[in-house]
């Protein structure tokens, strides 16, 4: 089931009453809630999980609230506040979310496939695009240009290249460029790229490669005027106090290969599910 959720300011929301803990550990759960950071259409991200969801809703014998988020700040509202139990942050993300919260754990992150813009594996890069008929050469000649950001809490899609592209510019990011238009998405970001809205955009290497696969643009379509060094891709994520029985359940039911796995494996175009920690993050954390 899906529901739209409203995080009010002030108000505290927690999902702790769905577990009873012992003190070995074990707990009786009768629910579990999952969200994620809207990246690209929601509904469409939310369909493409539920194999992932009924899989791990018919290991664990309880089921599976997967939650509606309208920004990625609501998905770290709801991760910090224990509105949900499990959720998928980018790496920023996660980081915002455990210096709130440092209960809160990374746990797995996706292993996705190789692409014209991303090396296989647990790496993606945030990447500066133009068209490919732009006459801009270099990320300097687009000194008083429109750009579109994808979200305010995005790795990729924000906070890496207003920490980075200053040193390449050679000025501050909030004066460089002429404006500055949160397109709500990556795919939002590519789209306003597309229709001319925009002269350049900050997007994730990942996401690009995805509009790639389905057709929406070829090889020549964007060019890639910077990219950043190699982030790690998104963590899953536990909310804090979720019971140690529940967190190795989902984890074994994530690393162990089935069917209902693989599907939702090939929707996201990965060739598998890592274990990671917060340590795969701190390289990241210092750049913060």
């Amino acid at each position: 089931m899906v529901r739209m959720v409203a995080f009010l300011i002030g108000v505290f929301i927690t999902s702790c009453l769905a577990a009873s803990e012992t003190p070995e550990g074990e707990c009786k759960l009768t629910e579990l809630t999952f969200t994620l950071i809207p990246k690209k259409n929601i509904d469409e991200q939310l369909r493409e999980y539920r194999p992932l969801m009924a899989h791990i809703s018919e290991g664990l014998g309880v089921p599976v609230e997967m939650v509606r988020a309208s920004s990625y700040e609501s998905v770290i509202d709801s991760v910090v506040s224990g509105a949900v139990d499990v959720a998928v942050l980018g790496p920023a993300g996660y980081l915002i979310a455990h210096r709130r919260n440092p209960g809160i754990d990374a746990f797995a992150s996706l292993a996705v496939e190789a692409g014209h813009f991303t090396p296989a594996g647990s790496f993606y890069h945030s990447i500066l695009i133009v068209s490919g008929h732009s006459e801009v050469d270099t990320a300097v000649d687009l000194r008083g240009a429109r750009i579109a950001l994808s979200d305010p809490s995005s790795t990729s899609g924000a906070l890496i290249p207003k920490t980075l592209l200053p040193e390449v510019i050679g000025a501050p990011f909030d004066r460089f460029f002429g404006a500055q238009v949160f397109a709500g998405g990556h795919d939002k970001a590519m789209d306003a790229l597309l229709a001319g809205q925009v002269d350049a955009a900050f997007v994730s290497s990942a996401r690009a490669d995805e509009y790639l696969k389905r057709g929406i643009i070829s090889r020549d379509t964007f060019r890639v005027l910077w990219q950043s060094p190699p982030l790690h891709y998104d963590p899953f994520v536990f909310r804090s106090g979720l019971c140690h029985s529940v967190r190795q359940g989902i984890i074994d039911l994530m690393t162990t290969p089935s069917g209902r796995l693989q599907d939702f494996l090939e929707s996201q175009h990965a060739s598998g599910i890592t274990r990671v920690t917060h340590e795969d993050y701190r390289a990241l954390d210092r750049l913060m």
